[in-house]
């Protein structure tokens, strides 16, 4: 806990340094963007994490200069709650690189059972999660991005999993054009993660996007497939229709 409290120091020190130079971006513009899905079966970066049944799924994003807000906020078909995430973030461009820090408050919905006079009762158990970011992305090309990212979370609650980190190799492959009105786009991953449940685990995974240039809507499908998992993991996947602005 005492090495992720110091990071998250470090991170808002960087912040506020930069908010201090007297390249401010206090003139720049703020952009606000955001995704709405909905799919077949809420799938989590982290496997212990996911819903396995129909979702709804929303991320925004609000941005100024190389400060960003993200807020996500997804739920089951059935309205119930799933997880929550709120990402603070800053980033520093560097010719074809870009490195970034952040700091998220989630929060992660699952059910628990209570018993009060030999009776038990199904009661909703909300667990709290903090959790830091470190990532590098590299432009090869207008269209292709290398990334890497280490998240590590720790539980702020008994009942959550006490730590664990996160550690993801991935490509982004923007707008391949199928024809002069569909494009896709691809997200190979690989990922591997550790956590004190315990679970250990070695991932491979894939996200395509099928787009129309005239439309805000687009069509996903993901699978995640476990390459080496201690105690045990199995493939998944997800069929998606979204909604940008």
């Amino acid at each position: 806990m005492k090495k992720s409290l110091t990071l998250l120091f470090l991170s808002f020190s960087i912040f506020a340094f930069s908010q201090n130079n007297k390249d401010s971006t206090l003139t720049t513009p703020i952009k606000v963007s955001g995704n709405v899905q909905l799919t077949n079966n809420g799938i989590s970066p982290v496997p212990a994490f996911s819903l396995d049944k129909p979702a709804l799924m929303t991320a925004f994003s609000i941005k100024k200069g190389n400060f960003s807000f993200s807020p996500q906020f997804n739920y089951g078909i059935d309205g119930k709650p799933w997880s929550s995430n709120n990402w603070l973030r800053l980033q520093f461009p560097h010719n074809k690189f870009t490195f970034r820090t952040g700091v998220n408050w989630s929060l992660f919905f699952k059910r628990g059972t209570y018993t009060q006079n030999n009776q038990a009762y199904d009661v909703k158990v909300v667990d709290r999660y903090l959790e830091l970011e470190a990532a590098v992305f590299y432009q090869i090309s207008e269209k292709i991005t290398l990334q890497t990212i280490w998240w590590h979370a720790e539980g702020m609650d008994k009942t959550a999993v006490p730590s664990g980190n996160f550690y993801s190799l991935s490509a982004s492959i923007a707008q391949l054009k199928l024809s002069n009105s569909f494009n896709l786009s691809l997200i190979p991953n690989l990922f591997y993660l550790k956590n004190k449940v315990p679970f250990e685990g070695l991932f491979i995974s894939g996200i395509a996007v099928f787009s129309y240039k005239k439309s805000p809507f687009t069509l996903s499908t993901q699978g995640v497939q476990p390459i080496w998992v201690e105690p045990k993991g199995k493939f998944n996947w997800n069929i998606g229709l979204n909604y940008s602005f």
